[in-house]
C-alpha cells in the first residue's frame, strides 16, 4: 500500500505577523518618501538660496554702485575741468604770443573825389590809416576831412602848394606852408596836428635850416621806408611793388615801422581792397602813426 505524506500549512499567526511587518515597512518608506517631498523643506531651501543669491547680489552692488558713482563723479569732474584747461592753455598761448606784424598806410596829396570811395573801403576792411593833406583840397573836400575824423583816421598835413620851387623856396617856406595847413584843418575838425610830410619826401629837399624851423615851431616830419609807385603805374602794378619791398624790409629785419606811401588817386583806390587782402593774408594788421613813435627820414 501506498502511504500519504500530509503537509504541515502555515500557521495563522505567523501570516499575520508578516503582513503586519510588510505594512510597517510600507508605512516607513512612505514617511520618508513623503519628507523629501515637504514643501517647508522645499521652501527653506529655496529661502536659502534666495537669501544667499540676494546677499551676493547686494555684496557684489554696494562696491558696484559705488565704483559708479566714482566714475560718474569723476567724468563731470573732467567735463568741468575741461574749459577751465582750455581757458589756462588759451591765457598761456595768448601769454606767450610774439606781437603781430603791423604796417602803417600812409595817403598823400587828398582830399580828392576818390576819398569817399577810399574811406568806404578802409571802414569796410577795419583799417586805419594816416592822411598828409593839401590845404586846398582840404577846403575843397571838407565832408571828407570830417569822415576821416569820424572814423578815427590820423590826420596829418602836406603843405599848400605841392611845388618843389615854392615850397623849399627859404628856410621858413615850409613852416608857412605847414602853419596854413595846420589853421584850415583846425577850421574844419578843431584838431590842431603837427605831423607833416613834406612833398616829394624830405630828401634831398629839406634842407637843415628848414628842418631847425619846423622843429622849433613843434612839426613833426615822416617819410617813409616803402614807396608803392602808385603815381607811376597808376594801375594794380602798385600792389606786388609793395609787397616785394616789404619782403625786403622783412629779410633785413629792420626794426623801423613799415610806413608805405600811398596817394589819394582813383586809381590806387581801386586796387586797394587787393592791398589790403594780401597784407591781411602775410599777416599785417595796421595802426596809424603816432606821436610815440620814432620818425622815419629816408
Amino acid at each position: 500500500m501506498r502511504k500519504d505524506s500530509k503537509k504541515t500549512s502555515p500557521s495563522v499567526l505567523y501570516l499575520l505577523t508578516k503582513s503586519a511587518c510588510f505594512v510597517i515597512l510600507c508605512l516607513i518608506l512612505l514617511y520618508v518618501w513623503d519628507l523629501s517631498k515637504s514643501p517647508d523643506t522645499s521652501r527653506k531651501k529655496e529661502l536659502t538660496m534666495t537669501e544667499n543669491s540676494q546677499m551676493r547680489h547686494e555684496g557684489d552692488s554696494i562696491p558696484l554702485k559705488e565704483t559708479t558713482r566714482d566714475k560718474l563723479a569723476n567724468h563731470l569732474s573732467k567735463k568741468q575741468d575741461v574749459p577751465k584747461q582750455k581757458h589756462e592753455k588759451k591765457k598761456q598761448t595768448t601769454a606767450k604770443k610774439k606781437p603781430g606784424k603791423t604796417v602803417y598806410l600812409t595817403f598823400d596829396d587828398g582830399p580828392s573825389s576818390a576819398t569817399q570811395r577810399l574811406l568806404q573801403i578802409l571802414s569796410e576792411s577795419d583799417v586805419k590809416a594816416t592822411f598828409f593833406m593839401l590845404e586846398p583840397n582840404m577846403r575843397y573836400h571838407r565832408e571828407a576831412v570830417l569822415q576821416m575824423k569820424r572814423q578815427g583816421h590820423k590826420l596829418g598835413l602836406h603843405g599848400v602848394t605841392h611845388n618843389k620851387k615854392l615850397f623849399y623856396k627859404n628856410a621858413h617856406s615850409p613852416n608857412l606852408e605847414m602853419k596854413q595847413a595846420q589853421a584850415t584843418l583846425k577850421s574844419i575838425t578843431g584838431i590842431k596836428t603837427n605831423l607833416i610830410r613834406t612833398p616829394y619826401g624830405s630828401k634831398p629837399y629839406l634842407t637843415n635850416a628848414q628842418e631847425k624851423v619846423l622843429k622849433k615851431n613843434g612839426f613833426v616830419y615822416w617819410d617813409w621806408n616803402i614807396d608803392s609807385l602808385d603815381w607811376k603805374y597808376r594801375s594794380q602794378k602798385y600792389v606786388p611793388e609793395v609787397l616785394n619791398q616789404l619782403s625786403m624790409l622783412e629779410k633785413r629785419q629792420t626794426k623801423q615801422p613799415l610806413v608805405i606811401l600811398l596817394h589819394d588817386i582813383p586809381t590806387t583806390v581801386q586796387s586797394l581792397p587787393i592791398l589790403i587782402t594780401n597784407l591781411k593774408n602775410m599777416g599785417y594788421s595796421f595802426e596809424v602813426i603816432n606821436q610815440s613813435m620814432i620818425p622815419i627820414h629816408e
